[in-house]
């Protein structure tokens, strides 16, 4: 099965990289209608329509994926084909000739908007339920194959870059039936668990979990996407314009390129991208303070560094969403329509807020770079803020299972120093038998003094000298009373004295789920609260 699994990489990684080499040359052309670009800014109307189209479209996706409602692997990758192929042979045939540029451009700018969005979401879709290490090989492959091409396509006419392009998407799209096809007939151990994962129907999340997990995440993104945009469309038409005028593309997405590819393939897990933040956003912020005073001698450096800082977080948010459709078993489809939905949102609102700029530069003769620096500093700031608060405080795993043993150890010896926690939480489950839910910052409190124990010096570890096998015992007490794999999950955060608040935010579900599958444990095991629950559990599970 392990060359089973290789092939699917192999295509993947192909497949991947023709649809990015696809879209990009689509965005930079703008379908084929225009031949020069200032950075990525080819034509407002065209980038203007596609953003707008790609945010609503994440909208209904996202709404869809957050209620429950989008099957894994629903939205076909053939019909992004039909509509980018639509874009191109209009751009190309000369039908909109008649019609006016703006109308003509808005137009294939929503067309390449829909084709972008599909592409992007079922290829993360695909990664998503692929082995980590596979995916990142091919993610980084696909990467490499979508910067060959676009330098070799910024060297073709306008004629053979819409052949290739059209050519790439097409490939895409065979490639991507060919894994279908692949894992739906062959009847391996390989594919029998693809398919079985595939079908898993992931529960509703609500919008407060989604903030709090990956809340920061993307607004890091969103504040530079917004930042980049306001560069490029402040310096149009002014003598500035070279700073990302003279900026040859290839060049930051090949940097990046290797700057991702070395992230991908050393590590199977890449970290929160807030850290690669702490060191993107100090180089903006850098070269944003020195625009005003030697913006001259800067000029494209400046303007291709971040360019270059943009494409790394683009392309390294990309192994983010697979890696987190892992770890917190989400739909892709929600991270990837977030994803587009607010990079696109944002650029939109930064390309206009630059427009904003240059007007007030000309019209009230302040000095353009200046003016820049002064907007564009704020946000970053701030984003650097949220993203150093983040690091101070650590992020806590949303499963720890490496660490539960202790943790249990650690609950015992905090029951000891504060008898009054299993009160609370007695009090606040039997508040919720009887219809209320009781008091959760109780329960929260006496959660928090669990996690406290578990920083007391090694000294009193002696108490319990042979740690426990957790994950052996939690199996063998979800056997014993018969729980299912939800129930069971649970079931490990309810003997660690979590609420239902707090459960509901690490498994990125409802509270009213997280109820529901809580009075089934307190059925399924006979008792009436959590504090009965913990009991039980260590008396059978660890035979105290």
């Amino acid at each position: 099965m392990r060359d089973f699994a290789s092939r699917i990489a192999a295509v993947s990684a192909c497949g991947f990289g023709l649809s990015k080499a696809a879209t990009s040359i689509g965005y930079l052309s703008a379908m084929g209608s225009v031949t020069r670009n200032v950075g990525f800014v080819t034509e407002l109307w065209f980038m203007l329509a596609s953003e707008a189209v790609s945010l609503v479209l994440a909208i209904v996706v996202a709404s869809l994926a957050a209620r429950g409602h989008l099957r894994p692997r629903s939205i076909p990758q053939w019909q992004a084909l039909l509509v980018f192929f639509a874009g191109f042979l209009l751009s190309a045939s000369g039908v909109l000739a008649p019609v006016p540029e703006p109308y003509s451009a808005a137009l294939l700018g929503c067309i390449y908007g829909v084709a972008s969005f599909l592409f992007c979401i079922t290829w993360m879709e695909e990664f998503a339920y692929q082995d980590p290490s596979d995916s990142h090989k091919s993610m980084v492959a696909g990467l490499c194959i979508q910067t060959v091409l676009v330098v070799v396509v910024s060297m073709l006419p306008g004629l053979a870059l819409t052949f290739v392009a059209m050519a790439s998407a097409f490939i895409s799209v065979l490639c991507h039936f060919d894994i279908v096809m692949r894992k739906t007939g062959v009847l391996g151990e390989s594919a029998h668990g693809e398919l079985s994962s595939a079908c898993e129907v992931f529960e509703p999340v609500t919008a407060r979990a989604f903030v709090a997990k990956f809340g920061t995440a993307f607004a890091c993104l969103f504040v530079l996407v917004g930042v980049v945009g306001i560069l490029h469309t402040s310096v149009l038409g002014s003598s500035f314009e070279h700073i990302v005028g003279g900026v040859s593309m290839w060049i930051p997405l090949a940097f990046a390129t290797a700057v991702t590819a070395v992230a991908g393939l050393a590590a199977l897990r890449l970290p929160d991208p807030t850290s690669v933040y702490k060191a993107v956003l100090p180089v903006m912020l850098a070269l944003l303070t020195l625009l005003p005073f030697v913006g001259d001698y800067l000029g494209s450096l400046a303007g291709g560094a971040m360019i270059a800082c943009y494409d790394v977080c683009g392309m390294l948010f990309l192994f983010f969403i697979v890696d987190a459709a892992h770890g917190h078993r989400q739909q892709s489809y929600l991270l990837s329509s977030v994803y587009m939905g607010g990079s696109n949102g944002f650029l939109a609102l930064g390309l206009g807020i630059g427009l904003l700029v240059n007007y007030l530069s000309g019209d009230y003769d302040i000095s353009l770079m200046t003016l820049l620096a002064f907007v564009a500093m704020y946000p970053l700031g701030i984003a650097f803020v949220m993203v150093m608060r983040r690091s101070m405080q650590g992020v806590r795993p949303a499963a720890d299972g490496s660490n539960l043993g202790g943790q249990a150890q650690a609950q015992c010896l905090a029951q000891d120093a504060n008898p009054s926690s299993n009160g609370a939480l007695g009090r606040h489950e039997q508040a919720h038998e009887d219809g209320s839910r009781g008091d959760e910052g109780a329960v929260d409190t006496a959660s928090d003094s669990l996690d406290a124990a578990a920083s007391i010096p090694e000294e009193r570890s002696e108490v319990f000298p042979v740690e426990p096998d957790w994950e052996a015992a939690l199996h063998s007490f979800a056997e014993h009373y018969g729980l299912t794999k939800r129930e069971t999950e649970i079931c490990s955060y309810l003997v660690r004295g979590r609420s239902a608040k707090r459960i509901a935010e690490e498994l990125f579900i409802s509270e009213n789920t997280v109820w529901t599958h809580t009075k089934n444990v307190y059925a399924k095991t006979k008792v009436s609260g959590k504090d009965d629950l913990m009991n039980l559990f260590e008396d059978e599970a660890f035979g105290r």
